[in-house]
């Protein structure tokens, strides 16, 4: 699975300020990102899990917060996922979603 951070200004960077990993149960596997990173416009971060890592499960997810230093366009954030079973072969890609706090 690759996880891609796509900035989409043509003319700011984009601060990725942290990526988590977590398992299927909610649990933290693993941070990766030590400190803030720069994404040049129109640039990419990608994070690739290996496809015999197991450690997030059927329900893993990510956790990814972005900020800059002037208004900026919402980066696109997505989740790619390649495989095989035999001569078959399959590929999917699954949106990332901003998580927004309602209410009081």
């Amino acid at each position: 699975m690759t996880l891609a951070v796509r900035n989409t200004s043509a003319t700011l960077p984009l601060v990725v300020e942290r990526i988590d990993y977590y398992d299927t149960n909610g649990n933290l596997v693993e941070r990766y990102i030590p400190t803030a990173v720069a994404v040049r416009p129109l640039g990419t971060i990608e994070i690739l899990i290996a496809t015999d890592d197991l450690r997030g499960g059927t329900g893993a997810n990510f956790l990814v917060d972005w900020g800059a230093t002037q208004a900026i366009s919402e980066p696109v954030v997505e989740a790619v996922m390649v495989g095989s079973s035999g001569t078959r072969g399959f590929a999917f890609v699954s949106p990332g979603h901003p998580i927004r706090v309602l209410g009081k």
